[in-house]
């Protein structure tokens, strides 16, 4: 992982230089990648947002200021709003195609893998119910692991509102899997 002060030197040279952007584009591909993917939840479009993402990261890089924001903020940010974009322009179909690229802890039986399997697509069922903000919040936080201050940056909201996002998604989610009433519990 790029420390805060590494990263600041390589976005100062990615903003003289837009050649030494590489190292920040390897470092958080995977991250965008994963986030994109997880909210429209299809393989050829997130890897078009990510590349418009990145796109505009590199060609608006010179505009970054270290103000309250981290790079990574920004950049999801970025990311963020590319995803909205797209479903403003159009109705996105959604395919699960996930289960070909998701890394899964090993099990020990078919029984457990099944059980894993149908665990999972619970989980994405429920998950897509929520409402775009509370999908957001809960992907950031607990997938892609940011800070609640992060995330109010990224979502443009204050911190109280992100705890509330993230406490009632996580509510609504234990009701429809406890349930298993996923149009219900909304």
């Amino acid at each position: 992982m790029l420390i805060d002060e590494r990263e600041q030197e390589i976005v100062s040279r990615a903003q003289n230089n837009p050649d030494s952007f590489a190292p920040l584009y390897d470092h958080y591909f995977p991250k965008i990648y994963n986030y994109i993917y997880h909210r429209v939840q299809n393989t050829q479009l997130a890897e078009d947002l990510v590349s418009e993402t990145f796109y505009k990261a590199l060609s608006n890089i010179k505009k970054f200021q270290w103000q309250d924001r981290t790079f990574a903020c920004w950049l999801y940010t970025i990311a963020r709003n590319q995803v909205i974009d797209q479903f403003r322009r159009q109705k996105p179909v959604l395919l699960d195609d996930s289960k070909g690229e998701m890394t899964e802890p090993e099990v020990n039986s078919p029984e457990e893998k099944v059980l894993m399997d149908i665990t999972r697509d619970e989980i994405l069922e429920a998950i897509k119910t929520l409402s775009s903000d509370q999908q957001d919040a809960l992907l950031l936080r607990f997938h892609e692991d940011l800070k609640i201050k992060e995330i109010a940056l990224v979502l443009n909201k204050n911190e109280g509102a992100v705890k509330a996002l993230l406490f009632r998604g996580l509510k609504s989610l234990r009701k429809k899997l406890e349930g298993g009433d996923y149009h219900e519990a909304v």
